[in-house]
């Protein structure tokens, strides 16, 4: 050793404070979820594409809200019926799945391909947390996506109804549960596809495009196949995931808006349920696979 060394305290202090554990990480990766989404903390152009979708979602309850206003003015009780709660998820799910094809790729690619998996699951956090917290982020994204509008929607409804507000609400409580019920359905079929898009593929861009795509061709590929004269063809019906919370809209609100391929194909409604279900089980085990292969 070299007479010159010298040993300098540096006033090093060992961690005092509180020890949060699994559940302090799982915290900190789905406020970090949020900020990566929705561009908190970032530049402005990271902002713009979430937040415009966000703003168009949330005016488009506003013009539902106007065109019933409009149509009790003018018409009274002779109104024809118009699009309601149930009408709406179709307007809405369509920014949403642009929203979930954005969303998820953010969420799960850049992590994987920047290599920084090892870091979060130096303790306590597993990989099982991890992606449970990663999921969960981007259900609690994509839900607000879907019930923060309906909410503005059932408000401005109550306040426009001839019936008065409260009799409005108290006539209408079914909403507080169909409204959830069918949400919760459009966030599993769709983002079950996307969150295996992104767990398979490394480019955030592909990713987005692989569930964008993906959906609708699978729709195609499934009324192609059920037009086929073979046995079990009609079972063709359930690659159109696209379509499952559409046809669960439709059982849970009891309306008709249009037959979908499930139906065309002799199938009751209620059966795109267990669909749903089984995409979901079958997305977990294929992100479960691939993610716990990595290093």
């Amino acid at each position: 050793m070299s007479e010159k060394a010298v040993i300098v305290d540096r006033g090093y202090r060992s961690y005092t404070e509180e020890r949060l554990g699994r559940r302090g990480a799982m915290r900190a990766i789905v406020k970090e979820g949020f900020r990566r989404v929705l561009g908190l903390r970032r530049k402005a152009r990271r902002k713009l594409f979430p937040w415009v979708l966000i703003g168009i979602s949330s005016a488009t309850a506003f013009i539902f809200v106007g065109l019933h206003w409009v149509a009790g003015v003018a018409l009274g009780p002779s109104a024809p019926d118009l699009p309601n709660y149930g009408e709406y998820f179709d307007l809405n799910s369509g920014i949403a799945i642009l929203f979930i094809a954005f969303a998820a790729p953010a969420l799960l690619v850049p992590d994987r391909v920047e290599g920084v998996l090892n870091i979060y699951l130096s303790r306590p956090l597993r990989m099982v947390d991890y992606l449970i917290a990663k999921i969960g982020a981007l259900a609690i994204l994509v839900l607000s996506f879907y019930l923060v509008p309906q909410i503005l929607l059932h408000l401005g409804l109550s306040v426009v109804s001839s019936e008065g507000f409260l009799s409005y609400m108290g006539a209408n409580l079914d909403i507080l549960w169909k409204v959830p019920v069918v949400a919760l359905a459009y966030f599993g079929a769709h983002a079950a596809v996307a969150v295996t898009a992104a767990a398979l593929i490394p480019r955030e861009g592909f990713a987005a495009g692989a569930f964008f795509g993906g959906l609708f061709i699978l729709n195609g590929i499934g009324e192609l196949l059920t037009q086929l004269d073979m046995a079990g063809s009609k079972y063709a019906a359930f690659i159109a995931i696209e379509e499952f919370p559409r046809v669960i809209r439709d059982w849970v609100f009891d309306i008709d808006t249009v037959d979908y391929l499930i139906e065309r194909s002799g199938f009751d409604q209620w059966m795109a349920v267990p669909a749903t279900f089984g995409v979901v089980i079958l997305a977990t085990l294929i992100v479960w696979a691939r993610y716990r292969r990595l290093p």
